[in-house]
C-alpha cells in the first residue's frame, strides 16, 4: 500500500510539474508575442503614451470650448415650453416635429447670440473640452458632450437663412459649421471624430444644395477651398484610434480579475433578459471567465489586440478595402474573444472615412467648376484645368470622374462597389426586401444642376 501511494504521489507530482512547465512555456510564448506587438507599434511610429496625442493645455483666452460652453449655458437659460431652448434644439426626443415650429425656435434672439459665440469660438486656435472618456470601456459609443451638440444649432440656423433667402448669411454659417466641426479634431475620441466627419459631410451636402440658387462669390470660395483642403486629413482619425488603444485597450488589459469579471458579467447582461435560469448563466460566465482570464490566454489576447489596433491604423491609411477584404486584412482569430469584444471594427473606420473624404473632394471639385464657369463662361473639358491637387477618388486609384453635361456638370466617385456606373446616383430608397436581389449599382455623385431641385425646374 505504501509503494502504491508513493507511485500515485510521484505520478501526481510529475503531472503537476508538467502542468507548471506547460504554463510557463505558454506564458513565455504569449509574453514574447506581446513584446513583438509593442515593438511593431513603435517601429510604425505609433504613440505609446497618451500625452503624445493630446495637445498641451491652453489658456481660456485661446480655448474655443470656453465660448461653446457659454453658448450652451445661454441656450439652457432660455425656456421653451417644458424644456430649455438647448434641449428643444439638440435633443432628438424634444426637437420640433414641424418646420414652422423649428423656425420659430431657431429664429429667436437667444439663438442669434449663441451662434455669435460659436462664430467667435471657431476663430480660436484650439478646442479642449472637459471629457471623462478614460473611464468608459464601452468604445462602441462614447457619450456626446453638450458642446458637440451645438452643431445641430448651426445646421438648423443655416437652413433657416437659406429658406429666408439670406444666401450670404447662409454661406457664412456653413463656413462656421465647417470650422466648428473641425475644432473637434483635437479631441482624440473615436465617437467625437465620427460626429465630426458626419457634420462636415452634411455641411458639404448643404453647400451643394445652396449652389443651385447662389454659388459662393470669389472671396467666399477661396476661404472654403482652403478650409476643405485642410479638412482632407486622416491624422485626426488615426489619433482617435491611438487614443482608443491607450485609453481603453491598455486600461482594459490591466484590470484586476475582479474588475474583469464584473465587466464581462455586465457585457453578458448581468443575467437579465436571458432565457436560461440565472444559476446556469452564472456557471457559463464563470467558465468563460476562467478561460479568458487564464494568464497566458489573457497576455496572448492583449498581444492580438495591439496587433489589431495597429492594423486598423494601417487600414485607415491604405487603399480602400470592402468589408470582406478588410476582414481578411485584419485577420482576427475567434480565439481572441476579448480583442473581438473591445477592439474589432470590421474596418468601418475606413468606409466612414472614405465617404467623408468623397464628400469633401466632390464639393471642392464642384465649387471650383462653378468658379471656372463664372470666369470663362463654360465648364472645362477636364478637371485638370482647375489646377487643384488632391482630387483623387478615395475608392479607387485615379482621379474623380467628371464630364460637362448640358448647362452643368457631373462629378463623381465610383463608390463602395469600385465600379464606374456612369454617374448613377444612389436611389432615395434602397431595395432590401429580397436578400437575393442584385446589389444596387450607383456612384457618389454631385450633378449640377440637380434635376430634382426647384431651382433647376424639378418638382
Amino acid at each position: 500500500m505504501h509503494r502504491r501511494s508513493k507511485r500515485i504521489l510521484t505520478g501526481l507530482g510529475i503531472f503537476l510539474v508538467a502542468l507548471a512547465v506547460l504554463y510557463a512555456l505558454l506564458l513565455v510564448r504569449a509574453t514574447s508575442k506581446l513584446r513583438r506587438a509593442y515593438a511593431d507599434l513603435e517601429a510604425d511610429g505609433r504613440p505609446m503614451r497618451i500625452d503624445e496625442i493630446t495637445p498641451p493645455k491652453v489658456p481660456d483666452s485661446e480655448n474655443a470650448a470656453v465660448l461653446y460652453q457659454s453658448a450652451v449655458l445661454l441656450l439652457k437659460s432660455q425656456p421653451a415650453g417644458d424644456k430649455s431652448l438647448f434641449e428643444r434644439l439638440t435633443d432628438g426626443r424634444a426637437r420640433p416635429k414641424t418646420k414652422a415650429e423649428r423656425d420659430a425656435l431657431i429664429a429667436q434672439e437667444t439663438v442669434t447670440k449663441a451662434v455669435s459665440l460659436m462664430e467667435q469660438g471657431t476663430r480660436r486656435p484650439v478646442c479642449q473640452l472637459d471629457r471623462n472618456d478614460a473611464n468608459n470601456l464601452d468604445i462602441t459609443r462614447f457619450p456626446e458632450v453638450e458642446e458637440e451638440k451645438l452643431g445641430f444649432v448651426l445646421r438648423d440656423r443655416a437652413q433657416f437663412e437659406i429658406d429666408a433667402g439670406n444666401r450670404d448669411r447662409a454661406w457664412d454659417l456653413i463656413y462656421t459649421q465647417l470650422r466648428f466641426a473641425d475644432s473637434l479634431r483635437w479631441i482624440p475620441v473615436p465617437w467625437t471624430q465620427q460626429i465630426r466627419q458626419i457634420r462636415i459631410a452634411r455641411a458639404c451636402r448643404m453647400m451643394q444644395d445652396l449652389c443651385e440658387t447662389a454659388p459662393p462669390d470669389g472671396e467666399r470660395y477661396r476661404a472654403l477651398e482652403e478650409l476643405l483642403k485642410q479638412l482632407d486629413d486622416v491624422k485626426p482619425f488615426i489619433r482617435a484610434l491611438d487614443a482608443e488603444r491607450l485609453l481603453i485597450g491598455e486600461r482594459f488589459f490591466s484590470l484586476s480579475r475582479d474588475e474583469l469579471s464584473k465587466f464581462l458579467w455586465k457585457q453578458m447582461g448581468g443575467g437579465s433578459g436571458d432565457a436560461l435560469p440565472l444559476p446556469v448563466v452564472k456557471v457559463i460566465h464563470r467558465l468563460a471567465f476562467t478561460f479568458l482570464a487564464f494568464k497566458p490566454r489573457l497576455v496572448a489576447d492583449h498581444a492580438a489586440y495591439l496587433q489589431l489596433m495597429n492594423k486598423r491604423v494601417q487600414l485607415l491609411q491604405g487603399p480602400y478595402r470592402d468589408r470582406q477584404e478588410a476582414e481578411q486584412f485584419l485577420n482576427l482569430s475567434h480565439w481572441n474573444a476579448l480583442t473581438t469584444l473591445i477592439g474589432y471594427s470590421g474596418g468601418h473606420e475606413r468606409r466612414g472615412y472614405s465617404g467623408f473624404v468623397t464628400a469633401l473632394r466632390l464639393t471642392r471639385a464642384g465649387l471650383a467648376l462653378l468658379q471656372y464657369k463664372q470666369a470663362h463662361g463654360t465648364f472645362p473639358e477636364k478637371l485638370d484645368a482647375l489646377g487643384l491637387e488632391g482630387l483623387s477618388d478615395p475608392y479607387a486609384e485615379g482621379p474623380l470622374h467628371y464630364r460637362p453635361e448640358g448647362q452643368g456638370f457631373v462629378v463623381y466617385s465610383v463608390g463602395e462597389d469600385r465600379k464606374d456606373n456612369d454617374g448613377t446616383p444612389q436611389p432615395e430608397r434602397r431595395r432590401d426586401s429580397d436578400p437575393r436581389a442584385k446589389p444596387l449599382a450607383y456612384d457618389e455623385v454631385w450633378r449640377f444642376p440637380n434635376p430634382k431641385s426647384k431651382a433647376a425646374g424639378g418638382s
